[in-house]
């Protein structure tokens, strides 16, 4: 008797519909709208391999349409506008919470959503703000190149997945939360469903997206214009050369203001120079707190940049039978 495993992956009945659907643009940007009107916001997350296209695809939607679409919250200046493009996860936890009706766009996600890094303090900001921010009806745009990477708390939360399968075409998932049991879009349960499914059917080249409910269809992105591309670019260039947020505005939205160990040692060198610091011991105590480093590689750090600045070695710094010895005027 022949025995054949038997299959547990099949079309959904909910999805299957969707087989030769194609998202339109101007639909998606439709639906978004919407959202924002019911009082929610929209949190979309791009995913795919270098190359695919994940930021022109953010670049269209962002530069074409929600660059002229009014604000339809607050009823002042349009959606996006270049200050919403953003590179830096601390920046975009800041204005998760100090815009309202905008669209947000960060174009690389992958410091603030690594799963790796996912107890990081930034990315913890990011989604304790998610949590309180339901209110401001803000579109999110969210770019990372594996969507394995991205921190399932953060896929809580998600309203849309747009995972670029090769350039000029994408599908797009929506969580399913509109039926009795529904739960955020879990893109762990998507992968971890396709892999069975290409296991129940060996020679199976490619996987049906339609075994997902969450699957709402393909979308085609074309060729983008040009003038969006230099735009982008333009973008990009200026963003990275602006860097990341000053110790005061970082202060004022609280959150943590992260140093090097050299700029640490440098910080207390400039307090010995004022006078602030005059107490060896203290000044150990604290950077060894401040920087983490080993005993050995702390001290090598601490004499390094104490004799860029003319100042004895750390062991004969404030050394009282020496003071009188010592000539510091140069230094002041």
């Amino acid at each position: 008797m022949k025995f054949t495993k038997k299959k547990t992956i099949y079309p959904n009945r909910d999805a299957k519909k969707f087989k030769n659907f194609w998202v339109e643009h101007n639909l998606l940007v439709k639906s978004i709208l919407e959202r924002l009107k019911m009082e929610n916001d929209a949190f979309i997350l791009v995913t795919g391999k270098t190359g695919r296209g994940k930021s022109i695809t953010s670049a269209l939607f962002n530069l074409k349409y929600f660059a002229e679409q009014d604000n339809i919250i607050t009823n002042k200046g349009k959606m996006f506008t270049n200050e919403n493009f953003i590179i830096e996860p601390e920046e975009f936890a800041v204005k998760m919470v100090t815009k309202k009706g905008e669209s947000l766009w960060l174009d690389e996600g992958r410091n603030s959503g690594d799963r790796q890094k996912w107890q990081d303090k930034t990315q913890q900001l990011i989604i304790s703000r998610k949590n309180k921010n339901r209110k401001n009806n803000n579109v999110y745009w969210f770019l990372m190149p594996f969507e394995t990477e991205f921190n399932p708390k953060l896929a809580s939360h998600l309203t849309c997945w747009i995972w670029m399968k090769k350039r000029h075409l994408a599908e797009v998932y929506v969580a399913s939360s509109g039926r009795k049991g529904g739960k955020g879009l879990d893109i762990q349960e998507i992968i971890d469903r396709e892999q069975k499914w290409l296991r129940e059917n060996p020679k199976a080249t490619d996987v049906i997206p339609w075994i997902h409910p969450e699957f709402k269809g393909r979308m085609k992105i074309g060729r983008v214009p040009k003038k969006y591309i230099e735009e982008y670019s333009e973008l990009a260039t200026k963003k990275s050369a602006v860097g990341q947020l000053s110790d005061e505005e970082k202060e004022k939205y609280g959150i943590e203001i992260k140093k090097t160990p050299e700029e640490l040692i440098n910080e207390k060198i400039d307090k010995i120079k004022t006078g602030e610091l005059n107490n060896k011991r203290q000044m150990w105590n604290e950077l060894k707190e401040e920087t983490d480093l080993e005993d050995k590689k702390l001290k090598d750090k601490i004499n390094f940049y104490l004799n860029l600045e003319g100042f004895p070695t750390f062991t004969r710094l404030f050394n009282k039978k020496k003071k009188k010895e010592e000539n510091f005027s140069n230094i002041f």
